[in-house]
């Protein structure tokens, strides 16, 4: 059976994408919730942030997916995780991308704070905040990603069916949840 039938796909993809559905359902629960936690300032920033952080991952993690489900493919990986050289490249290099781009964007938050009108010290713990929940979910993305291929590879689906919706589904809840967790450490 070729592994790019329409069969396969559909049967590989479709749970995947309904349990994405049902858990895309809790980050917007998340959200919800922050209304009745938190002030009206503090609600603010975190809804302006969770775009960017939940873009950034999804898209770190889906890089890494593809680039791991090819590699399994292609035979140059095998699903473990001890002496591979192309594995450590690809999760050292999506990390460093991951913390790099999220240091950015928080430079870009902090900057926009001071703009309008924040503390110096307000501004730093906004960049504190979303660096924080940046270096939380390039963690959580990396083993996403990282044991969705393997898993879904040692059961003979398709990675390329399952890895980026099972990563972006993860980052939806992750990312905002990650958010909440440094506003408490941090506070605003």
């Amino acid at each position: 059976m070729s592994v790019y039938s329409f069969r396969k796909i559909i049967s590989d993809s479709y749970r995947v994408l309904l349990a994405g559905v049902s858990i895309g359902l809790a980050a917007g629960y998340l959200l919800n919730v922050l209304q009745d936690i938190y002030a009206a300032r503090t609600v603010a920033i975190i809804l302006a942030m969770v775009p960017p952080i939940n873009g950034i991952g999804g898209n770190i993690g889906s890089i890494l997916g593809a680039r791991l489900s090819s590699a399994l493919h292609l035979g140059t990986i095998s699903p473990e995780l001890r002496g591979q050289g192309v594995l450590g490249v690809n999760l050292t290099a999506s990390t460093l991308l991951g913390l790099v781009v999220y240091t950015f964007t928080g430079g870009l938050f902090f900057a926009s704070s001071l703009f309008t009108g924040s503390t110096f010290l307000e501004s730093l713990r906004i960049f504190v905040i979303f660096l924080g929940a940046g270096v939380i979910l390039v963690g959580v993305v990396t083993f996403t990603s990282l044991t969705s291929a393997f898993f879904s590879y040692r059961r003979g689906t398709d990675p390329d069916n399952v890895v980026i919706p099972i990563v972006t589904t993860v980052v939806d809840v992750t990312g905002v949840a990650s958010l909440l967790i440094m506003v408490t450490i941090i506070g605003v």
